[in-house]
């Protein structure tokens, strides 16, 4: 009867049977279960580290959306829409003025240009660049206005007559500025050309050899708006001729869509 007894409790021994509802488990499987469960651990925490040692951070701007401002000040219609705040010094960038969606600011101003108005917008934000997204029904004309020499701020500074060569690419100012990352590229091509399309202003990404970066607001020689020319070529580099001059704060490109040459890959 005693050999019975030990031949069983042998048996129990070595065959552990565990139930799942009924702890506790048995002290081999618990040791088995824990290295799996610490070597897939050590396994998740590797790739991690892995992946965020090769991730590159998105460069773009910022859209405060859901966070509406309210707005005053002068209005000024080409290049492109903008407002000049009240009371900011001389070389305060304007703010740029865009409508919702891909969709420019040209018919709510229209014929504004050096009146005073108010209305509600979002801002959309880079640096030191900065858009305003107009409620169209928020805009408020007021009583007086200003000459059209006042309302565009200081005169334009130029950075010399003599045409210079710079490279870049062409992307829409607005989701450029902020509301789509990354704004740029040619994964971002399709709905820059359609921004342009739609009147958002164009812009010159350019890059120099130290990492430096800087946009350029791109109209035509004259200073005429240039979106139709520049939608044909919009998320590629390329290389253009032109003059750089500084208007309400911003660095504008004017330029013959003659000279601008895909670069080559």
């Amino acid at each position: 009867m005693m050999n019975i007894r030990r031949a069983l409790e042998v048996r129990e021994d070595a065959d552990e049977f565990f139930i799942g509802y009924a702890p506790p488990m048995p002290s081999s499987l618990a040791r088995f279960v824990t290295r799996i469960v610490i070597g897939l651990a050590c396994g998740v925490l590797a790739w991690a580290v892995t992946v965020a040692a090769g991730h590159v951070s998105l460069e773009g701007g910022t859209f405060e959306f859901g966070y509406p401002q309210r707005f005053a000040g002068t209005v000024v219609e080409r290049p492109y829409p903008a407002l000049r705040p009240d009371g900011v010094e001389p070389n305060t960038p304007s703010l740029l003025l865009v409508a919702p969606g891909k969709h420019g600011a040209d018919a709510l101003v229209s014929g504004l240009d050096g009146r005073h108005v108010m209305l509600t917008g979002t801002r959309i934000f880079r640096g030191t660049h900065t858009m305003v997204e107009v409620e169209p029904a928020s805009l408020v004309i007021g009583q007086r206005s200003e000459s059209r020499s006042t309302a565009a701020g200081p005169r334009a500074e130029s950075f010399g007559d003599r045409p210079i060569e710079v490279r870049g690419e062409i992307v829409d100012s607005k989701c450029f500025l902020g509301v789509m990352v990354p704004g740029s590229g040619k994964t971002h091509k399709d709905c820059a050309s359609l921004c342009l399309r739609g009147g958002i202003p164009p812009a010159l990404y350019v890059r120099d050899q130290s990492g430096h970066s800087s946009v350029l607001l791109l109209t035509g020689t004259s200073v005429e708006p240039i979106g139709a020319q520049a939608l044909q070529v919009v998320g590629e580099a390329i290389d253009m001729t032109g003059t750089i001059e500084r208007q309400g704060g911003w660095l504008v490109l004017r330029s013959d869509p003659q000279t601008w040459r895909p670069v080559a890959r």
